[in-house]
């Protein structure tokens, strides 16, 4: 890596101020970008990565990932090189400190402030989560806590990037503390991996240490693999048992024992905090951090081309070293003293000069000096009455006039130079009205500016934009941001159109997409009717809510009128939210003359309310009971139904008292038919019962006979009674067959 001071600028832009932190695998500098006018962090990997192609390539594709994530809980990604000797990212600047710095000031954390701590962890790493990006170096160090209390995640992919180019068998790629056994094991890494590890920070975070030790990186490493983290509450008083289960499930040995991702382990967070009613907590700025002692020592000054070194495009041959296995704290933070040495060392070498300023003050006239001199010059000369048109009340006023000329172009110098610039104050704790006086005290207008936040409480002072120790032109409007806590999912106002619903989700953060319709019978068709998450929900800023859209009133099911009269087939429909448009007639075997049998639509269908129906009535004509009525007696009965005898036909075998007799009708009695074919066959009797007609006298008895459709035989007088008769009375014969009577 080129050996950067402080002054030195990388591609004519980031100009090195001082550095902040030393890792195993990067220097962080704070810089400040020349093109924008505002602070950033710059880390700069070891020379180590430099010269490997595989490392470069990947460290492109990881930092466009990096810089693709926005997140609150993320530390932003502005830009990134793998060029020209040096292999740099260039990120949001984080004033306050560092997880770890914090756990070095304060030691072990109560539940509701490790729960506080991890809120913010989970939060941004969940949102890499659904990215598809695995973190593999989840630690305090790589927690950052920024000057407005927010916790930040950084490094996202670097020690995958350095994996890349730097493995070798038997070395472990991370901090060893933090590993997960799946990364000591070689095997495969995804978001399970991150929960194990910010399973062990929660760990730290309440007892004060990490759970696993060894004689040796290799011996720490592999404990995890046999060994289970034990309860926090075994190594300190206060802790709830569940939290110890919060642990344990993130820290299952198996991959599939533990949360799916971080989202899945920041719901059981949620839940756990929920069901020990935890205070909510802010989370504390570092006092004593790297990053505070790197701002003190960045000079007031403006820049300058005498303080600064450019890097030349084409670097030196690098040197090449051997990256050890990473320790269990990686990281290590450079002195307040160590900083001050490089800076002296650097302005000996770069002397720091006064600059030019941008509107240098003019010299006065030469006729003043020259009178200035000529006075001084004549101080020590003896007195001499000399004849001037220049009284010493002029000479003094003109004197004045220069100063003051000289003091107006200082002043506009200044003030046209830095003079009208003012520094953003900080206003973090302070309520809205402390906040805007204390912006409009710095010379700027303060607009107060609601924004939701998942973690500042309604109504405290989230920060300001541009934020705190920016310069801006006083009298510029600055935004105080007013927390209005988290958003809630809006109730639903007289319009309901898609335009209008969408905009106030926006309003909220929230992310909206099309769910499935609903009905409804008091929303327009089109128009929104619900949420999913329905109104009245908290949300954490930036989730997703489903507009649901009314598609009018449910639809109706036609229901089953068939058999009921017109008037109680009428009232159902009704009912149901129906109407009968009008009735047709139709058959139907089944139902009766005058019933419905069926509507229009069918039965089942679904329609919509007030729909019109067609109620179809039966005609069917019922076969009336005309078995045992004579022919005659049948047609005549038949004809007042509107039915027509179509045929007769004798039936053999059955008897009946004449042979004029009905025995069967087709179709059967009580069986309806169609009127548009009215057709009726009658069935009459082909066999006769013999009456009995002894004791009648012959000429009554054949009269009788031939009735029934029967002929007598007798040798016998007309006035002769009958004693005998073959066949005998109720003895079934053909029709027409004979009976012979013997009389006396």
């Amino acid at each position: 890596m080129a050996n950067l001071k402080v002054g030195d600028v990388l591609e004519d832009r980031y100009r090195i101020e001082t550095p902040i932190a030393r890792g195993g695998m990067s220097t962080v500098y704070r810089c400040l970008d020349l093109r924008l006018g505002r602070s950033m962090a710059l880390k700069v990997m070891e020379e180590d990565f430099v010269d490997d192609p595989i490392f470069r390539q990947r460290f492109r594709r990881e930092a466009r990932s990096m810089a693709q994530l926005n997140h609150p809980n993320l530390v932003n990604v502005y830009d990134f090189s793998a060029t020209d000797g040096l292999v740099y990212l260039v990120m949001e600047l984080i004033t306050g400190g560092t997880l770890r710095e914090l756990l070095a000031e304060r030691g072990p954390m109560p539940p509701h402030a490790a729960v506080g701590v991890m809120r913010g962890v989970l939060t941004g790493l969940a949102a890499a989560h659904r990215a598809g990006m695995v973190h593999r170096d989840i630690k305090p160090d790589n927690v950052l806590i920024n000057s407005d209390h927010q916790v930040k995640l950084s490094d996202f992919g670097l020690v995958r990037a350095a994996h890349a180019g730097q493995s070798q068998d038997n070395q472990i790629v991370g901090t060893v503390a933090y590993l997960s056994p799946e990364q000591v094991e070689g095997g495969e890494i995804g978001p399970a991996s991150d929960v194990y590890s910010a399973g062990i920070v929660l760990f730290e975070l309440l007892t004060g240490t990490t759970p696993f030790s060894g004689e040796d990186d290799l011996d720490h490493a592999y404990a995890r693999l046999t060994e289970v983290v034990p309860a926090p509450s075994s190594l300190i008083d206060g802790v709830p048992s569940l939290i110890d289960e919060l642990v344990a499930t993130a820290t299952s040995i198996n991959p599939e024992d533990r949360f799916d991702d971080s989202g899945e382990f920041l719901s059981a967070l949620e839940d756990v905090a929920t069901e020990l009613s935890l205070p909510a907590f802010r989370v504390p700025v570092p006092v004593n951090s790297a990053a505070n002692r790197a701002n003190a020592q960045v000079p007031d000054a403006q820049p300058t081309d005498m303080f600064t070194t450019h890097i030349p495009k084409t670097p030196e041959p690098d040197h090449t070293a051997i990256i050890p296995v990473a320790s269990a704290n990686e990281t290590s933070i450079l002195p307040a003293q160590n900083m001050g040495q490089n800076m002296a060392q650097n302005m000996a070498q770069n002397p720091l000069q006064p600059p030019e300023p941008d509107f240098a003050p003019e010299p006065p006239p030469d006729t003043a000096l020259n009178i200035q001199d000529q006075e001084l010059a004549g101080a020590d000369e003896p007195e001499i009455n000399t004849v001037s048109n220049r009284s010493k009340l002029k000479l003094t006023l003109w004197s004045i006039f220069v100063v003051a000329v000289i003091a107006a172009v200082a002043v506009g110098g200044w003030w046209f130079g830095s003079g009208r610039y003012g520094e953003i104050p900080q206003v973090l704790g302070m309520d809205e009205v402390q906040a805007v006086a204390v912006v409009e005290e710095a010379g700027f207008v303060a607009v107060a500016e609601p924004q939701y936040d998942n973690e500042v409480p309604t109504g405290s002072i989230i920060g300001t934009e541009p934020s705190f120790g920016e310069r801006l032109p006083r009298g510029e409007d600055v935004s105080v941001l007013v927390s209005q806590g988290r958003p809630v999912v809006p109730d639903l106002s007289e319009d309901r159109s898609l335009s209008t619903v969408r905009e106030e989700l926006e309003q909220r953060t929230f992310v909206w997409v099309d769910g499935p319709g609903e009905y409804s019978d008091d929303v327009p068709e089109g128009q929104v009717v619900s949420f999913t998450p329905s109104s009245g929900t908290q949300l954490d800023v930036g989730e997703t809510v489903q507009i649901h859209l009314s598609r009018g009133p449910a639809p109706v099911e036609i229901p089953d009128v068939s058999g009921m009269g017109v008037d109680q087939a009428t009232r159902v429909l009704e009912r149901a939210g129906l109407s009968v448009e009008r009735t047709e007639e139709g058959f139907d075997a089944e139902i009766p003359n005058g019933d419905v049998y069926g509507t229009s639509p069918q039965v089942s269908t679904e329609v919509k309310r007030g729909t019109s129906v067609v109620l179809q009535i039966s005609n069917a004509i019922s076969v009336p009971d005309v078995v045992g009525m004579t022919k005659d007696e049948a047609t005549a009965a038949l004809a007042e139904e509107g039915l027509v005898v179509a045929s007769t036909s004798i039936i053999p075998g059955e008897a009946a008292s004449s042979a004029d007799t009905v025995v069967t009708v087709e179709p059967e009695s009580g069986s309806r038919v169609d009127p548009a074919h009215p057709q009726v066959s009658l069935g009459l009797a082909g066999e006769i019962q013999v009456p009995s007609v002894v004791g009648r006298k012959v000429s009554d008895a054949r009269s009788i006979l031939e009735e029934a459709g029967l002929t007598l035989t007798t040798d016998a007088d007309d006035n002769d009674r009958i004693y005998s008769q073959t066949p005998r009375a109720r003895s079934e014969v053909s029709v027409g067959g004979e009976v012979t009577v013997r009389a006396f």
